[in-house]
């Protein structure tokens, strides 16, 4: 790779990430288990999905003082800019959540070292279902007018996972089958802002199937997630200047990180299934692989073993026409903007019923988002 699409991202400055935690929701973590005070958190992490308690109660002091410690925004914050990147998703959300199921997982699961975390407690099935919801909940809430206002459900959504990253520290990194000189530490620093950049680029992405973005509102919808990093509680020096800066993180990234494995071959296989089980009738089932070997990069698709396009390729045109024609419309009622939208919206109905393995799901869309795409309020289903 080029290294000036790398800019100062050399490998001297990322190597060292790849040790290196969070002192705060590792301190707390180590509190609590030293406390024997773990069914308290363990409460924390499995209202990830639901988040209706926003203040949780009768939380270990380490915890309470962790969440009133990590709430504040940065000096550097612009609200009008968070609001921008919010107004963004609200009118294109539909579309930027296909992105994250057919491009940002996939990614994720294209690291071989971070692949080996996720699949390293085994239950693929269960824990690839519960990390697309995660993620889908996260997004929403964070990305919901008024979700990074103080105490807003995005900024609780974020903290619980950062607490949960801390929980998989403690946890893997104590097993002595992990080899951390060889993989690093587990939910390390440069495997969190990879992650972080997989959400703040999908307008960029998203250009390659018609839909067009002014570099304002890029910048804008970066600066967004940039925000929701510091909740996320990377490291400042790891946060990148702005969406050039992150570009080129992204390039230091994948060709620092991109490696074929058996890890992400299972993980995107266990994804696939999960995506065609969403998708309205079996003659649609390779849309799930046509959209992803769109969207991702051709080192992305062999790493993680996607198979070839079927008949389902020659769709990828007509969709480019129908996102372009949804944006040029700037309409999300019109005929067009729903039909573009209609993979995504079957997913997010889709997560209701989904199981996890782990008890009751909740998955809640936030009100003002319900307004903006013209849903139905949405139902709490549970899972079995």
């Amino acid at each position: 790779m080029n290294e000036s699409s790398r800019g100062r991202w050399s490998d001297e400055l990322l190597e060292p990430f790849r040790s290196m935690g969070e002192p705060l929701a590792d301190a707390a973590i180590q509190s609590v288990f030293a406390s024997n005070e773990v069914e308290a958190v363990n409460r924390i992490l499995q209202s990830l999905q639901s988040n209706v308690q926003v203040v949780p109660a009768e939380m270990p002091d380490a915890v309470e003082t962790f969440l009133n410690q990590t709430d504040d925004w940065p000096e550097w914050a612009d609200p009008e800019k968070v609001r921008l990147g919010q107004r963004l998703f609200a009118r294109y959300g539909m579309q930027m959540t296909l992105a994250y199921f057919t491009w940002s997982l996939p990614c994720c699961y294209s690291w071989e070292k971070a692949a080996k975390v996720l699949t390293w407690t085994g239950g693929i099935d269960k824990h690839v279902h519960r990390r697309i919801i995660e993620t889908a909940q996260f997004v929403l809430d964070v990305m919901a007018e008024g979700g990074l206002e103080p105490k807003g459900f995005g900024v609780r959504t974020a903290q619980k996972i950062r607490l949960l990253h801390g929980t998989i520290r403690y946890h893997v990194g104590r097993d002595p089958k992990w080899r951390a000189s060889e993989w690093g530490t587990p939910a390390n620093q440069e495997d969190h802002v990879a992650t972080l950049l997989t959400l703040a680029l999908v307008p960029s992405v998203l250009t390659r199937l018609g839909l067009d973005f002014t570099r304002d509102e890029e910048e804008a919808y970066f600066h967004c997630w940039r925000v929701v990093g510091h909740f996320l509680g990377i490291h400042p020096t790891l946060l990148p200047r702005d969406l050039d800066d992150a570009h080129q993180l992204w390039a230091a990234i994948q060709a620092r990180q991109v490696r074929p494995s058996q890890d992400g071959v299972v993980l995107t296989r266990a994804l696939v299934d999960y995506l065609k089980m969403r998708m309205p009738g079996e003659l649609m089932d390779g849309v799930t692989v046509t959209v992803m070997r769109e969207l991702c990069s051709e080192a992305v698709s062999d790493a993680v073993g996607l198979e070839k396009t079927d008949w389902t390729r020659f769709l990828v045109g007509p969709m480019r026409w129908m996102f372009s024609l949804a944006d040029e419309a700037q309409d999300q009622s019109g005929f067009a903007a729903k039909v573009s939208a209609s993979l995504s919206r079957k997913l997010l109905e889709g997560l209701h019923s989904s199981e996890t393995g782990g008890g009751r799901v909740t998955f809640r869309i936030p009100q003002s988002l319900q307004e903006s795409w013209k849903l139905e309020p949405a139902a709490v289903a549970e899972a079995k």
